[in-house]
């Protein structure tokens, strides 16, 4: 695996998947200088949102200051309902929505339809890079056990299997999903994969508590190649302690580079079986290797890719 790179300065702040902006929304309310999102846009466990609604809250705004020293452009307050945008707007996720609750989205029903609906309807048209024929989404972290992870709107992190993962081991019968508030732990089995008789473990690439699960996950001797990185998702997890799990992920160049080094390992592997490179067609790696090189052994292939 590659050591460190440049991207490695990223991974203080968690890069969430398909905003249209990175701004805090108190810097894109005008409230405050323009300043980066720093947890994810999950406002609710912000300490940033936590001290500005406390100065707030105790008349702290003097001059155009916050007391911990934050530009403030506006006076929040005393704005009107229509230039209270929603944080849901502010952060792209509805066209149109105003605030009529003075950003208390603890209480805010809004809040709690937009968060609950969030669960169960993943973003989809991923950007894609294809390494050494394995597609590899642009702004997604990789566990080193082939099992990736999204951050998505108010911090929580969807689940599945990669590219990789996908092709090599092919359709599957069943995958084994936790119970919804289950824990699980970075780098622990999460998940199960069926396929007849064998079976194999993912690992969580996150530590947290599972809030859903895919409904409808590939199975049935299907495989699911053309969408593993959207529909293809297996679980959607409450992270605990999201900016320390990710900086034990890959991403962006480590992610590439990694791949890589994946693929030719893979490589090695079918050319020591049959004497032949690994098969692509139109530059992608064929669907479902192990059913077409068995030789490769399911063990073998569990062991030196998923680490189970």
């Amino acid at each position: 695996m590659k050591t460190k790179t440049k991207k490695e300065t990223k991974r203080n702040q968690a890069v969430v998947y398909d905003m249209t902006s990175n701004l805090c929304v108190w810097s894109r309310a005008g409230v405050i200088k323009p300043t980066p999102c720093i947890n994810a846009f999950d406002c609710l466990s912000c300490p940033m949102d936590r001290k500005l609604k406390d100065d707030i809250a105790k008349g702290r705004l003097k001059d155009g200051r916050a007391l911990a020293g934050w530009r403030v452009t506006t006076d929040l307050p005393h704005r009107s309902a229509e230039q209270k945008k929603c944080r849901h707007m502010l952060s792209g996720r509805v066209s149109v929505k105003y605030c009529v609750n003075d950003y208390d989205c603890e209480h805010c029903v809004y809040n709690q339809m937009i968060e609950e609906s969030g669960l169960s309807d993943p973003l989809s048209c991923t950007e894609q890079s294809l390494v050494s024929g394995f597609a590899v989404a642009r702004n997604y972290y990789y566990h080193t056990g082939h099992a990736w992870a999204r951050v998505e709107y108010g911090g929580r992190v969807r689940v599945g299997l990669d590219d990789f993962a996908t092709r090599v081991f092919g359709p599957m019968d069943t995958f084994r999903l936790p119970s919804l508030g289950t824990t699980v732990g970075q780098g622990e089995p999460g998940f199960g994969l069926v396929r007849g008789e064998l079976s194999a473990e993912g690992l969580s690439p996150v530590e947290g508590v599972v809030v859903a699960v895919n409904p409808q996950p590939t199975g049935n001797g299907v495989s699911n190649v053309d969408a593993p990185y959207d529909q293809g998702w297996l679980m959607v997890i409450e992270p605990v302690r999201l900016r320390s799990s990710l900086r034990n992920l890959l991403f962006e160049e480590e992610s590439l580079a990694w791949m890589e080094e994946e693929a030719g390992r893979l490589t090695s592997m079918i050319s020591e079986e049959t004497g032949h490179p690994l098969a692509a067609t139109g530059g992608r790696a064929v669907p479902d290797i192990y059913g077409q090189i068995p030789e490769l052994g399911w063990d073998r292939l569990k062991e030196s890719f998923l680490h189970t």
